[in-house]
């Protein structure tokens, strides 16, 4: 038996091969049952892994399921118009700083109320931050809703909330560690903190940079007399990126490796988000928005429009039917259960968890009804898309109980409890809402009405 255990674990061309038999049997049971692959990747992952047919963690697999969530955020953000994506943009911002604060006070208050300290309270309340974009985005598809007014909500609200997290990261685990080891007066590190600030700054900057003088195929006009500072810079930045503009690139060889070209601007851009700090799946997100059919309309191809549909159609099998849905395998296998351990702490993981459901909906459709100004259907939809718990909640959770040793044994099970039930939520909580948000259904609450006129 211990052979048998030993060889699954290591042989990764037979993990390989179950993994993609749960991808297969997910995607035939979500199309049967009309809900999304990801609720099924998640339970099938955890039930092999409690099963030992695949391992919890396999370093290549983590990092081929890492590959997958950028090459969906890039898809996402290829398919998302980048007029719509600044639109909401500036609608967002109320429901990302609401959005955090509330599920962050629901995993503080939550671990209060079980009599824990100060330190686990917190990192309590930093590993419910993150919003899991990607497990939304992916949802959101599925039910063909990922081009509406709420999908672009939840993306923009969710790359401001990324910036939040990251910042909670740099001040409240330190705070944590802190408390718990010395036990002496808590001290956040400004200098530390000055430095993420200015990391997302200088990120944000090159991005917009790229986005303006990379991206779109324009000639230099004549640089005007008396110009002002501005004009000069635009003259000169375009003139400086037409050369290597990303039109050119695509048009290589008539756009025979067009594909191969975006897969590389996807992982070049990730990579400069990882360098910042953020995550990649970000930077490959805003390399997809910046892509425009106009792109792929170049001369030297005799059809050239079939470029763009081929080159799209690449890209959506890559991200949605082969890298993608290893990640959420991936996701589910790190759910094990300790029935010994579950029985005392089931209790606290569904209080953790109505808590945060609560007040993560909650916050974040009144933020984007009354901040946003989003209709009824479309804030309840955001606020439900905002609540699968990100990355950051498993690395936090990761750096608290194996590496500093703040969380014991029932309180890190109560956190991946907790969270797998939240992530779990997400594609049932939209599947329910999708009718009263096309308006096929009806739902009024003190007069109000909440589905779609």
């Amino acid at each position: 038996m211990d052979i048998v255990k030993l060889m699954l674990e290591e042989n990764i061309w037979l993990i390989s091969s179950f993994i993609l038999f749960i991808v297969v049997i997910s995607k035939y049971l979500a199309a049967k049952t009309s809900t999304v692959d990801v609720l099924w990747l998640i339970i099938f992952g955890s039930l092999f892994a409690n099963l030992h047919i695949i391992p919890q963690h396999h370093e290549v697999l983590e990092y081929i399921g890492e590959w997958g969530i950028v090459f969906i955020m890039f898809a996402l953000g290829f398919d998302e118009d980048l007029e719509h994506f600044k639109e909401g943009l500036k609608r967002s911002i109320g429901i990302a700083i609401i959005g955090a604060i509330f599920p962050f006070l629901a995993g503080f208050l939550s671990a209060k109320l079980f009599g824990y300290s100060d330190s686990v309270a917190l990192l309590w309340g930093l590993t419910m931050t993150a919003t899991a974009v990607s497990l939304t985005m992916v949802s959101l598809k599925n039910k063909n809703l990922h081009k509406t007014t709420a999908a672009t909500g939840i993306m923009t609200a969710a790359v401001v909330d990324d910036v939040l997290s990251l910042i909670g990261v740099a001040i409240i685990i330190p705070l944590a560690v802190t408390a718990t080891q010395s036990g002496g007066d808590l001290e956040i590190d400004f200098e530390n903190l000055a430095l993420i600030l200015i990391k997302v700054v200088v990120f944000f900057t090159i991005v917009i940079i790229i986005g303006l003088f990379a991206f779109p195929e324009r000639v230099p006009k004549k640089l005007p007399k008396n110009a002002t500072l501005l004009q000069k810079l635009d003259y000169y930045l375009t003139k400086l990126f037409v050369p290597i503009s990303i039109k050119r690139f695509l048009a290589i060889n008539s756009g025979q490796f067009t594909p191969l070209i975006m897969v590389f601007l996807a992982m070049s851009m990730g990579a400069l988000a990882d360098l910042f700090g953020f995550h990649p799946a970000i930077g490959a997100y805003i390399a997809g928005l910046f892509l425009k059919k106009d792109y792929f309309l170049f001369e030297e191809s005799p059809t050239p429009d079939k470029v763009f549909y081929e080159s799209k159609l690449v890209m959506d099998h890559i991200a949605f039917t082969i890298f993608g849905p290893i990640f959420f395998v991936n996701l589910g296998a790190k759910i094990i259960f300790d029935f010994d351990i579950l029985n005392e702490i089931i209790v606290q993981v569904f209080i953790l968890y109505f808590m945060v459901l609560t007040f993560q909906i909650l916050s974040a459709a009144l933020a984007a009804r009354f901040t946003g100004g989003y209709r009824w259907h479309e804030a309840i939809m955001i606020g439900v898309g905002m609540l699968g718990r990100a990355e950051l909640a498993f690395i936090v959770i990761n750096i608290a109980y194996s590496e500093y040793h703040i969380f014991n044994d029932a309180q890190f099970q109560t956190l991946i409890f907790a969270t797998f039930l939240l992530n779990i939520s997400v594609p049932l909580l939209i599947n329910w809402w999708k009718p009263y948000y096309e308006g096929k259904k009806e739902l009024k609450i003190f007069g109000i009405k909440l589905s779609r006129s």
